[in-house]
């Protein structure tokens, strides 16, 4: 008896090609969105802080720009801990801004405020930025100081992680499909250099962020691990194409 054609090989074959194609295509969409941050967001980041800190408190005739202090009642509390601790409280008033006011991270104002205290709300273009008790203050999640580094560090994460990925897709899409899916020790060399300092990259954001640093601060710790990085990435390469 004579067995049938086998159809196996060249469907493994197009699943396998569909899947580097779609893990090029995730590749790029995360270059393109952390490129989007970093050319688009971050100089209106930059501009909103540079606006912010440039302000002055309001006089007679108050502007959006300048800054002004109202007094609000707390009608809710909510405090959220663990790894995503933070929270908001309603707050009401006459003045713009009264609502739902949320913060990122814990504090001692949000540790401490409680429903029916009067407290001192800093506002700027409509929004409450600081909101304080007496004895604490803390900084609102609209507060723009602190969101060029926040942005810089997502879009790196993004950019970096992005072309990575498209790299790997274009190295697998380069494997003949009759060979085994590659484990080259370049490319697993590759990943770890990459990840280190996609971890670096986090790591030095978010401390910076809790910290209030400047965003010249995390690029000048970030830029020679980025260097070191980008270097010994460029002798891998090479020396592979001289392999080749």
């Amino acid at each position: 008896m004579t067995a049938g054609p086998h159809h196996g090989k060249p469907y493994s074959a197009r699943r396998r090609r569909s899947q580097d194609l779609l893990v090029g295509l995730t590749g790029l969409i995360a270059l393109l969105v952390g490129g989007a941050l970093l050319v688009v967001t971050l100089p209106q980041a930059l501009a909103e802080e540079r606006d912010f800190l440039s302000a002055s408190v309001c006089q007679e005739a108050p502007s959006e720009d300048c800054l002004r202090s109202a007094w609000f009642t707390v009608e809710t509390v909510h405090v959220q801990r663990g790894k995503q601790a933070g929270g908001w409280v309603r707050v009401s008033g006459p003045e713009e801004g009264a609502g739902r006011v949320r913060f990122s991270g814990l504090g001692e104002f949000l540790e401490n405020v409680r429903p029916g205290d009067h407290v001192a709300g800093t506002i700027w273009r409509g929004e409450i930025v600081v909101l304080s008790n007496g004895s604490a203050g803390q900084r609102t999640v609209t507060h723009p100081v602190g969101d060029s580094l926040f942005t810089t560090g997502t879009g790196i994460l993004l950019t970096l992680g992005g072309a990575f990925v498209t790299y790997v897709a274009w190295f697998w899409l380069h494997t003949p499909v009759s060979s085994a899916r590659p484990h080259r020790t370049d490319l697993t060399a590759d990943a770890s250099a990459t990840a280190l300092l996609g971890m670096y990259t986090f790591a030095l954001m978010m401390v910076l962020h809790d910290r209030d640093g400047s965003l010249g601060v995390f690029l000048a710790l970030w830029t020679p691990a980025a260097m070191a990085t980008g270097a010994f990435l460029s002798r891998r390469y090479l020396r592979h194409r001289a392999r080749r």
